[in-house]
């Protein structure tokens, strides 16, 4: 009983800390895996969801999976859930947990951790630079990050894809069309060409990168974005970009693409 009790209260340890010699163990070989950043809450827990539902081997990443309650209760009732802490800031953290995963093959990186900061700090008359440098440092630089350090993971994968979410709004297409929201277009927009090079830069690896705008979810960020506006579910704007994602093929390596499959020029 007593022995019982005591790995019971390993297990939970596990789940609320991330255990090592959980994460260490192999995924299934045979299913294909995908890494999502942000996978805590909004549109990345359901990625997570949805994915885990699909038999996909899913490493989902965040900050604190110590209070990350619905991702720690899908990992329960998926085997195929590792749940990681990475904060996609950090070098420290990334690049332990690229050693962790150095041989098993990524077939979908899923750059999703995005903020979009205060509102009232990026208008005119109001900027505060620390926060564009947050911003700057989760969206931009923290997406490229990601995707350098575990690009030799990608690519001994069998679909080599990297996505990145959002893209829209550093576009002038999109952009340019209203004022304000300074910091999260910028970001955006050199998210936009960071993504870009790199598929320039991989394109004899037979690697696919590709934006995608994930409409106006009913997500924190939105909400955050102070649109009062018709969102999407995050429910049915997840189950249309992993739609996307399955159908890509090499003509749409570089491009920036909304969760309905039309391309946005940037």
């Amino acid at each position: 009983m007593v022995s019982g009790l005591r790995i019971g209260g390993l297990l939970l340890a596990c789940l609320l800390v991330g255990c090592t010699h959980q994460q260490t163990r192999q995924l299934p070989p045979d299913n294909p895996t995908v890494l999502i950043t942000g996978a805590n809450r909004g549109l990345g827990l359901e990625f997570s969801r949805q994915y885990a539902n699909l038999n996909w081997n899913v490493i989902a990443t965040c900050r604190d999976p110590r209070h990350a309650d619905e991702l720690q209760a899908l990992a329960a009732e998926h085997a195929n859930v590792r749940i990681e802490k990475m904060d996609v800031t950090s070098d420290k953290q990334t690049e332990a947990l690229q050693s962790r995963y150095k041989n098993q093959p990524i077939d979908v990186l899923l750059n999703n951790a995005g903020i979009y900061g205060t509102l009232e700090k990026q208008t005119l008359g109001g900027f505060d630079y620390d926060e564009l440098e947050e911003v700057f440092r989760v969206n931009t630089i923290g997406s490229l990050r990601v995707s350098s350090a575990f690009l030799e993971n990608v690519k001994r994968s069998q679909q080599k894809k990297i996505i990145s979410l959002g893209g829209g709004m550093g576009t002038q297409t999109i952009g340019s069309l209203f004022g304000g929201h300074y910091f999260i277009k910028m970001s955006k927009a050199a998210h936009l060409m960071a993504m870009g090079v790199l598929q320039k830069e991989t394109k004899n690896d037979g690697l696919t990168i590709v934006m995608i705008s994930p409409g106006r979810v009913d997500t924190q960020l939105m909400r955050d974005s102070g649109w009062t506006g018709q969102s999407i579910s995050a429910e049915d704007s997840a189950a249309a970009v992993i739609k996307q994602i399955a159908a890509l093929n090499k003509s749409m390596r570089g491009k920036l693409i909304t969760y309905d499959g039309k391309v946005i020029p940037w």
